[in-house]
This record gives structure tokens, sequence and C-alpha cells, in this order.
């Protein structure tokens, strides 16, 4: 197999294991609208939707209508990256589909608190108090290393700030509604990366 088969079927893999993870969130909206919610933050969440986008509208631009393609490595390295990639991505999709199933009828696409709102701490959410995030990132990541592209990798490492704002906003609403469980809770687990752990 070349050395271009591989980089042609390992971007069509992570499409492919991006596409899968997404049809996991399908029902986003049946776990959103329509619940009741003790408190809820729409607003914000919209602000940073509109963030979200605006970044991956600018990606778009520069890499399809200004063709940005500067590599992350030289095309020696290319398929290595592009295998490690897909491992990252990997992992990344089952981190995020595995962490929405946990929280089952928790998880929605806004920042609030249900109406009899449980803490999850266990599972994914033992490695990360946002794991979902933290899957996301992965996947991006991953893609920037199998597409060999600079510019994806930007992306990523400018997508990881509205979703760092993102876990303010909801950390808030969970302190306020948690209290003590969840101070703990975040002493204990590290907000986005698995390393390195609170100090206890």
């Amino acid at each position: 197999m070349s050395a271009d088969s591989i980089l042609t079927w390992s971007a069509a893999a992570w499409w492919g294991i991006a596409g899968a993870a997404a049809l996991f969130y399908l029902d986003t909206p049946f776990r959103t609208f329509g619940q009741t919610f003790l408190v809820r933050r729409g607003r914000e969440r919209l602000v940073m939707l509109s963030f979200e986008l605006d970044l991956i509208a600018l990606w778009a631009v520069a890499t399809f209508f200004l063709h940005w393609r500067w590599p992350l490595a030289p095309p020696a390295a290319a398929v290595p990256l592009a295998i490690a990639g897909l491992g990252l991505t990997l992992a990344g999709a089952v981190l995020a589909v595995w962490s929405k199933l946990s929280l089952g009828r928790w998880f929605s696409a806004t920042f609030g608190v249900k109406e009899g709102h449980e803490l999850r701490t266990a599972g994914p959410y033992a490695f990360t108090r946002h794991p979902i995030y933290t899957g996301l990132l992965a996947m991006l990541i991953g893609g920037a290393l199998v597409q060999n592209r600079a510019v994806t990798l930007l992306l990523a490492i400018l997508m990881a700030a509205p979703l760092f704002f993102h876990t303010v906003y909801e950390e808030s609403l969970f302190e306020q509604h948690f209290g003590p469980a969840y101070f703990e809770y975040q002493r204990r687990v590290p907000r986005l990366l698995p390393w390195p752990r609170p100090n206890r």
C-alpha cells in the first residue's frame, strides 16, 4: 500500500469516525428543548456557539478557498503522523460518546441544571470534569495530524478557548447547585486534561 493510499484512507477514516460519533448526538434537541430546567443560561450558550461557528467558517475559508495547507511535518513523516492522528481521533470519539451516554438524561446542549439533576463523577467523569470537550479537542487535534495541516491544528487550539468558557459557565451553575460535593469533585479531578492530576 503506497503512502498516498494510506493518507487517503486515513482522511476518509477520520471523517467516518467523526461522523459516527456525531450520530450519537442526534437526539440533543430532545434532551434540551421542552425539558424542565431549574436554571439555564441560553444566551451565553448562543454566544459561545456563534464564536465556534465563526472559527469553523474561518478554517473552511483558509482551507478550501485560500488553500492554506502548510504541513505540520515533512512528507516523510506524514504516514506515521496520520496513523497517530487516527488513534487520537478514535480515542476522542470513544470518550465523547461514552461521556454522553454516561450523562444520560442529564445531557443537554445548553448551560443549565435540570430538575432532579444528578452529579456524575464516575466513568469518563473520573478522568476529567468535562470529558465530552476533551474528546472533541482530541478529535480536532487528531484531524490535524491526519491531514498534516497547521491550519487545522490552529483551529483545535483556538477552539479550546470557547470550550474552556463552556466549562466556566457550567461549573458556576454546578457549584451553586451541588455545593460542597462539586467543590470536592473539582479538588479531585482536572478540568479538561487528564494530567496533571490536582493536588489532593
